[in-house]
């Protein structure tokens, strides 16, 4: 029996296929491929600029930045967002930041049954990102079964209660509001400070920003370069 074995490659071919599989566009691929996208005033708070799929991200005390997160992702052609336990959540306020009626799902009282609502949902990533906030205290198995699920799936889950292994939390704090006088007039924006901390190689960083949430038009602005800190580091940076 004869064998016949391919040539091995050149060191040129193996020096052209690392660089194709550690180029910037090889990079944004494998980035664009496991995150969704973000709104340009929400991204720079977020690791890659975008929002980590698989992954469960806490969005805490407040909804118009959970919103804000959800049309982001929903910029993605794809993309379906699932509404769980909101019942008071803004629809309009949502379409106003835009995410499309026809792209939405809402379970406004599962009751005890929340995490199994989650968990069809996500099957197989029906919807890619969920908005969360739970109508029962989480049990351990509850949080243990949905990351799993979500791993698998490639879904997000927006929760708005602290959930133990979250990718990242998003808070805001310093709320401004624009528009209102003396017992007279309406709201016409709102300005926060939002910060995004998650956990990075250094340790624990923290990116925060200054925005209009929502601004005159509706939607997310930003008002200032987002800030990037590591904890237990003096450094800090400008982020893009």
């Amino acid at each position: 029996m004869t064998l016949h074995l391919a040539p091995a490659p050149n060191h040129d071919e193996r020096l052209a296929d690392l660089l194709a599989k550690t180029s910037p566009e090889a990079r944004q691929r494998r980035v664009d491929a496991t995150t969704w996208p973000a709104l340009d005033a929400i991204a720079p708070l977020l690791p890659d600029r975008r929002l980590p799929r698989g992954a469960v991200v806490e969005v805490l005390g407040d909804r118009y930045l959970l919103m804000a997160l959800a049309a982001g992702a929903a910029q993605h052609p794809d993309l379906h967002v699932g509404l769980v336990g909101l019942p008071d959540l803004g629809l309009a306020a949502l379409s106003a930041m835009g995410v499309s009626y026809s792209r939405l799902a809402t379970a406004d009282d599962p009751g005890p049954q929340w995490a199994e609502v989650v968990s069809a949902l996500v099957r197989e990533g029906a919807f890619g990102v969920i908005l969360l906030e739970p109508t029962t205290a989480p049990q351990p198995r509850d949080h243990q079964r949905l990351t799993a699920r979500l791993r698998e799936s490639g879904s997000t889950l927006l929760v708005t209660t602290p959930w133990p292994g979250a990718a990242l939390r998003l808070t805001t704090s310093r709320p401004r509001i624009e528009g209102l006088g003396d017992g007279w007039g309406h709201i016409t924006s709102r300005t926060v400070d939002a910060a995004c901390t998650g956990r990075g190689r250094a340790g624990t960083r923290t990116r925060t920003a200054t925005l209009l949430l929502p601004g005159p038009d509706g939607t997310a602005q930003p008002l200032a370069p987002a800030i990037e800190r590591t904890t237990g580091s003096t450094a800090a940076a400008v982020t893009a």
